[in-house]
């Protein structure tokens, strides 16, 4: 039994006679016929009933048709996922990503890497990007993307502007000129992350402060108020133009930080698209954010 008189089998019963299969398989009709003949003889049963231009598939061979579907489905991911191999494709990708970059985007861009890749599964696991060196080191992921001032240039992909913001009501707002010191008397929205087991608060100025491992957390907690903090352009530039977050006047209002790329597979194809796409919209997309 071989998968081509199997394909030629299910084509037959899918489209109703030889001369359609052969045009969908894109072959002769008397090899279509063969095959089928082929199958036919080595299982002792008659799949088709056959009466001059008229084909009708057997009470028996209906009953095959959805194991040999399957098989077939089967074949297919098989070539699929040996090719994939011969290509230097992963089978599997795992990502570690901070959420410095819209959600939105990230959601267009995993849905077009399963569509140029649809053999590839991928996991994504969100953490602050202090973290990513331990879990790309340990082998735990094999890329991550986040912002970090202090990186290897290396591992650059392009710049994130970051702006220090209060919500309208907060007291800071009305302030013309912002200092350090103004800062320090009131609540910072901090980023925390893991470091040697310890808790950290990242950017620290005053005693007062609420310490949060995501970017999203840390917007969402100064939208409502509960205070200050230095935050990427590229999650808040809906909020300023809605007036619903307010840019301080201080000497780092208007700062840069970079965003880096880790990677234990650097030359692979998958991995090497992401990256690719990433650094795109660092350059196209949010230049200037």
């Amino acid at each position: 039994m071989r998968i081509e008189q199997i394909e030629a089998f299910v084509k037959t019963a899918e489209c109703g006679s030889f001369a359609n299969a052969a045009i969908t398989l894109e072959m002769r009709r008397s090899t279509v016929s063969a095959a089928v003949s082929a199958l036919e003889d080595e299982l002792a049963i008659h799949l088709f009933q056959r009466s001059g231009n008229s084909l009708q598939i057997t009470p028996i061979a209906q009953s095959l048709l959805a194991d040999s579907q399957r098989l077939l489905q089967s074949a297919n991911r098989i070539r699929q996922l040996s090719n994939q191999h011969l290509e230097g494709i992963e089978s599997e990708l795992r990502v570690a990503r901070d959420d410095a970059l819209p959600e939105v985007f990230w959601h267009q861009c995993m849905h077009d890497l399963h569509v140029e890749f649809p053999q590839t599964s991928t996991s994504v696991y969100l953490l602050p990007t202090q973290e990513h060196h331990e879990f790309i080191d340990n082998g735990i992921v094999d890329i991550s993307f986040g912002v970090n001032n202090a990186v290897d240039p290396n591992f650059r992909l392009g710049m994130i502007e970051q702006r220090t913001v209060v919500s309208p009501a907060h007291p800071l707002a009305n302030l013309a000129q912002v200092t350090e010191s103004d800062l320090s008397q009131y609540t910072q929205i901090c980023l925390t992350f893991l470091q040697k087991g310890q808790l950290v608060i990242q950017n620290q100025i005053g005693r007062q402060y609420s310490g949060l491992t995501m970017y999203e957390l840390i917007r969402d907690a100064v939208l409502r108020g509960d205070g200050w903090a230095i935050l990427p352009t590229t999650l808040i530039q809906t909020h300023l133009k809605q007036q619903q977050l307010v840019s301080l006047a201080t000497e780092t209002a208007l700062s840069a930080t970079y965003f880096q790329c880790l990677s234990r597979q650097a030359n692979r194809k998958v991995a090497t698209w992401l990256k690719n796409r990433v650094t795109h919209a660092l350059t196209h997309e949010f230049k200037g954010w």
